[in-house]
């Protein structure tokens, strides 16, 4: 697997990859817990280099082992100069591609780092994200094109859970784009003609060393339509849109089931994104954080709950 800024570097329809064992492809693919069992799992990846379902967990209170950001289930990755992914290969090469997922830098260390890369046919990646690049906590998309690649960079993004989206493309003068946090897209024409993407890969993928781990969770990856941010403080993604909203309200009941996760050291894990505040901990900071959102009327997301 070649990672040399050149014309693509090698590596190896919607997926939504759970960490958690026996959730539905279709609708999940990351870090699932099993509905039976309740087990995560790197199952549900195609593959997995580096890391096992010892790298998968649930989170306590002081996300000593494992953290994730939505669902029950997250993956953390060793920084310690060995490759650690997963892998999707549901793009079958792709002409479009699609993909967001969240990521957890803060103990990543200060080397540059290939979090996400989508290879052609040939192993060779056409699209890579990079933590640390070109300077320390920085998040930069690398897009592949005739003739070179173009970097789109967001700096010093701080601490906490990342939201990452990205578009890609193939065309002589490809819309390219790329959102952290829910910020407003960096963009660039590119010719990505006769490009095509089929696999992504996700977690420590270059094998970068000095740190000792990142994090990641919500892996979405289509050809059309873009997932956009999870609504932080939200335990039940069922709830009904109210007459009038264009988003779901976060309400008192998501305050409790994240008291309860904080309460019983994560042994009641909240269903839904319960970090509030988006730092790494299920804590009372963020129950404080729901209820006032919900007292003031601040509560839509997507609105108020960026």
């Amino acid at each position: 697997m070649k990672h040399e800024n050149r014309h693509g570097t090698s590596r190896p329809a919607q997926a939504v990859k759970t960490l958690l064992a026996g959730v539905a492809m279709s609708a999940l693919l990351g870090l699932s817990i099993n509905a039976q069992a309740q087990t995560c799992t790197v199952g549900n990846w195609d593959a997995a280099t580096g890391v096992s379902d010892a790298d998968t967990g649930t989170q306590d209170t002081g996300a000593t082992s494992n953290r994730r950001f939505g669902g029950p289930c997250g993956l953390r990755v060793p920084v310690a100069g060995a490759p650690a992914f997963v892998t999707d290969n549901s793009p079958t090469a792709e002409g479009t591609y699609i993909a967001r997922f969240y990521g957890f830098f803060d103990s990543a260390g200060a080397s540059p780092v290939v979090v996400f890369a989508a290879a052609d046919g040939t192993d060779t990646d056409q699209v890579q994200v990079w933590y640390n690049v070109p300077t320390a906590n920085d998040l930069t998309m690398r897009v592949f094109r005739a003739g070179g690649s173009d970097d789109l960079t967001f700096a010093d993004v701080g601490t906490g859970w990342h939201s990452v989206e990205l578009v890609w493309e193939a065309a002589a003068a490809a819309d390219v784009r790329f959102s952290v946090n829910g910020a407003a897209d960096l963009t660039v024409t590119a010719d990505t003609s006769g490009i095509t993407l089929a696999s992504a890969h996700l977690g420590n993928v270059d094998g970068a060393g000095g740190g000792t781990s990142m994090d990641f969770d919500a892996f979405d990856s289509r050809r059309i339509s873009r997932p956009g941010r999870l609504c932080p403080g939200l335990t039940d993604e069922a709830r009904a849109v109210l007459p009038g909203d264009t988003g779901v309200r976060l309400a008192v009941t998501d305050a409790l089931a994240i008291f309860n996760e904080f309460a019983t050291n994560g042994n009641s894990p909240a269903a839904g994104m319960p970090d509030f505040d988006e730092n790494g901990s299920v804590n009372p900071t963020d129950v404080i954080g729901v209820f006032n959102a919900f007292a003031t009327n601040q509560n839509e997301c997507g609105v108020n709950i960026l």
